[in-house]
């Protein structure tokens, strides 16, 4: 026979309620501290156990409970269960009461199940020791002259010492000075109010790069410029420029256009500003076993990664194009701006 109680008593230390069917259930109530204003000290929680015949809707924790401790099935396991509640009600039956185990004492009076907590149990230990603390507030005397003490200090001057005074002085000249030299300084460089036609970027940058002109010192220049344009005659003019024209449409439409082609037989010339990469590697080992015996391919070390490329180009153009040239020998080929 299994020991129910023990098994109730378990539960009931992470559960609010176990239901043992045929039987009821077993509830814990539990009252968190609180103040109590009336005898000024705060209570301790409390941990109440009780019990409810009138529950009779199994929640199949006790049945679970067994199951697990004894390694049974649960259909046996409830089993087990209904035997142990059916000879604990014939032993009360016959008996004026029966303890369960360490949870209380159990009696039957006129067909009503009668539960007294034990105060020694478990499952009302977990507070245990806990002692009301008494309180007492704290007043803090007034004395009787504290009104017109308060009134006179709001009544009575702000005085400012004259060293803090002279202090606050020099520190507003000193940046009523700043700011005149600062703004005479600024006004008189007239030339940094001009807007500037050259931004300073460029949509195209070709490869090496070269360097940098030095700026031509600043010439005076009058504001004033008279332009005087020669006009040539109107019908020699348009002539002329039919005779352009047409010259400039023939030349266009007869000459050849040459497309960059990529020789897939010999290794990349050196990387330009354009790569035409098929591969990207961590280490330059990895890049290696990569490349293997394939002598068209050559690595370029690039923010920490090793690239290995195909070809080499000098504009966007022409990277685009030898892209479309390589694509049926290396499907995965991309273009990197190095």
């Amino acid at each position: 026979m299994i020991d129910l109680a023990s098994h109730i008593e378990y539960l009931l230390m992470s559960h609010d309620c176990v239901v043992a069917p045929g039987l009821g259930a077993f509830l814990v109530h539990e009252t968190p501290a609180f103040y109590d204003a009336d005898r000024g000290r705060f209570m301790p929680p409390v941990r109440v156990l009780g019990f409810n015949q009138a529950v009779t809707l199994n929640d199949g924790l006790l049945a679970e409970s067994v199951a697990r401790k004894r390694n049974i099935t649960l259909d046996a396991a409830r089993g087990e269960v209904e035997a142990a509640v059916a000879s604990f009600r014939h032993q009360l039956a016959s008996s004026a009461s029966l303890p369960v185990g360490n949870l209380g004492e159990m009696s039957l009076s006129d067909g009503t199940l009668i539960f007294e907590p034990s105060q020694s149990s478990a499952v009302a230990l977990r507070y245990r020791g806990l002692m009301p603390l008494a309180v007492r507030p704290l007043v803090v005397e007034q004395p009787d002259n504290a009104d017109d003490v308060a009134e006179e200090e709001r009544q009575r001057p702000v005085t400012i010492p004259m060293s803090l005074k002279v202090a606050a002085s020099v520190i507003l000249l000193m940046v009523a000075c700043g700011i005149f030299f600062t703004t005479d300084s600024l006004m008189g460089d007239r030339q940094a109010n001009f807007a500037s036609l050259d931004s300073g970027l460029r949509s195209h940058v070709e490869c090496p790069a070269r360097a940098v002109a030095a700026t031509a010192p600043s010439l005076n220049v009058s504001r004033e410029i008279e332009l005087n344009i020669a006009l040539p005659d109107a019908n020699n003019a348009t002539a002329q420029v039919d005779t352009a024209a047409r010259q400039s449409l023939l030349t266009q439409h007869n000459a050849p256009v040459a497309e960059p082609q990529v020789d897939l037989t010999t290794a990349p010339a050196k990387p330009g500003c354009y790569i035409l990469v098929v591969g990207s590697f961590p280490s330059m080992k990895s890049a290696r076993k990569h490349i293997g015996d394939d002598s068209r391919l050559a690595v370029a070390e690039m923010d920490g990664k090793y690239r290995v490329y195909a070809a080499s180009a000098s504009t966007n153009a022409e990277a685009h194009t030898l892209a479309d040239s390589l694509r049926d020998e290396f499907p995965s080929v991309w273009i990197c701006r190095r």
